[in-house]
């Protein structure tokens, strides 16, 4: 829409693919069939909610059905002044998530959504629903789908914001039902004082494990860990880290690397060892660097301990 969305640092604009030939240890760009090689784009349509900005919640294969699903958010034209910042009016805050269906993980059509919106006015969800990340059944006869989410809610230290994730659950993984706020901020001076926002969940050993991104009000991030016995009621684990909840792994800083700022946005895979895989986003500046440079990092669980990790080639 030639709309400048209201955060140019977020990794949000449009949605592309890499691919691995070494089973996920390494990845390269794949052209895509959309201007410039993207896989989606925003809709061309000005009065959707997604038309100005999109990113990646979650993508998988369903085999019960065939095909491929791509759980995004997007933001629309709608104007919202940022939390902290009434004054300020901007398009594309209003995050909220979509379903985007491919028969060949390439070709994306039969784009739906919002598939969850946000709640009224004084809910804890008002203000958005964004980043949706989907845990297909284990057993599509008798279980549910789960989609964990969150939003920035109004408040914290002086009025900053904070944020929160919930978890709605669907029965066919189109038709969602949100069952409310999970997790949130940890106390004042804590590693997630400023919240939990981006997170994902996978089942293991009998329990749910959330590896979720928290911040503080010095614009840490780091990854921290909650877990469940059901999926929808939630605790942060005290076994790891320092504090509750972590960190599990959290930014290199005073080292002259590239995920020395920022570490977030996790995204977990169980190994049929028992071992656990976690890509992460990194944000960094490296000796001489002008800027700040965002990629993505691989890390491994020591063996099937979900509480330690270390990086890949560290």
């Amino acid at each position: 829409m030639g709309v400048v969305p209201f955060n140019a640092a977020l990794p949000t604009g449009r949605i592309g693919l890499a691919l691995s030939n070494d089973g996920g240890l390494s990845f390269a760009r794949f052209k895509g069939p959309l201007p410039q090689g993207a896989l989606f784009d925003p809709s061309d349509d000005p009065t959707s909610f997604d038309c100005v900005h999109i990113a990646v919640g979650d993508v998988f294969f369903n085999a019960s059905l065939n095909q491929w699903l791509l759980y995004y958010f997007g933001g629309g034209l709608d104007e919202m002044p940022l939390v902290g910042f009434p004054d300020r009016l901007c398009k594309g805050v209003l995050l909220q998530p979509g379903l985007a269906i491919s028969d060949d993980g390439i070709h994306f059509h039969h784009r739906e959504g919002p598939i969850l919106t946000v709640g009224d006015a004084g809910c804890w969800d008002q203000n958005g629903v964004s980043w949706p990340r989907v845990l297909q059944p284990s057993n599509p006869h008798s279980d549910q789908w789960i989609m964990s989410y969150h939003t920035r809610e109004s408040g914290g230290m002086n009025n900053f914001g904070f944020f929160s994730a919930g978890i709605a659950v669907s029965a066919d993984g189109k038709v969602w039902e949100k069952k409310g706020k999970v997790l949130s901020c940890g106390e004042p001076g804590t590693w997630d004082e400023g919240g939990v926002s981006v997170r994902h969940i996978v089942r293991y050993n009998g329990k749910y494990l959330m590896f979720y991104e928290g911040s503080n009000y010095k614009f840490d991030f780091s990854i921290g860990l909650a877990t469940s016995d059901d999926g929808l009621s939630w605790v942060k684990d005290l076994e790891c880290g320092p504090e509750p909840g972590g960190p599990v792994l959290k930014a290199r800083k005073g080292e002259d690397v590239w995920d020395n700022v920022v570490v977030g946005t996790p995204y977990v895979i169980v190994l049929p060892d028992g071992s656990l895989r976690m890509y992460y986003l990194g944000v960094g500046k490296k000796e001489g660097d002008m800027a700040t440079q965002q990629g993505i990092g691989l890390a491994t669980s020591i063996g099937t301990d979900f509480r330690t990790w270390r990086r890949v080639c560290e």
